[in-house]
């Protein structure tokens, strides 16, 4: 109970300066062995303490050609995105074996307040490597 209570009141202070996370999709990639990866960057300028209830929500959503094909909970993504100025590379399991056009959500659930939610999704055509 005091570990929530002090995530909130973190939480709490960072609304009332104004300043939230602003999670943005900055780019889908192929690596070389095929795996679909996406580049998230939180534009914040300062940190965001992740409250213990928002693990379990829905962060990222991939779509390939329309289907829906993961969800992947905040507790599965790096923490460091939480930080402020921060991005990380998050690696799917996913392959790109023919051309896709990939979807992609972040903060799906809009657990996390954000100053920008219309940046949080990105569309994308993406060929496999040579």
């Amino acid at each position: 109970m005091k570990k929530w209570l002090f995530f909130m009141l973190l939480a709490a202070n960072i609304l009332r300066s104004g300043e939230m996370p602003d999670f943005k999709i900055h780019d889908i990639l192929v690596f070389q062995d095929g795996f679909i990866a996406l580049k998230i960057e939180n534009s914040s300028s300062q940190d965001y303490p992740l409250p213990a209830n928002t693990r379990d929500k829905i962060f990222l959503s991939l779509a390939i050609n329309g289907v829906k094909r993961a969800e992947y909970k905040m507790k599965a993504v790096d923490p460091t995105i939480f930080l402020k100025s921060s991005f990380i590379v998050f690696k799917t399991n996913f392959r790109a074996g023919l051309p896709l056009k990939i979807r992609v959500e972040v903060n799906v659930d809009k657990a996390i307040p954000e100053s920008d939610f219309g940046n949080n999704v990105l569309e994308k055509e993406m060929r496999p490597p040579l």
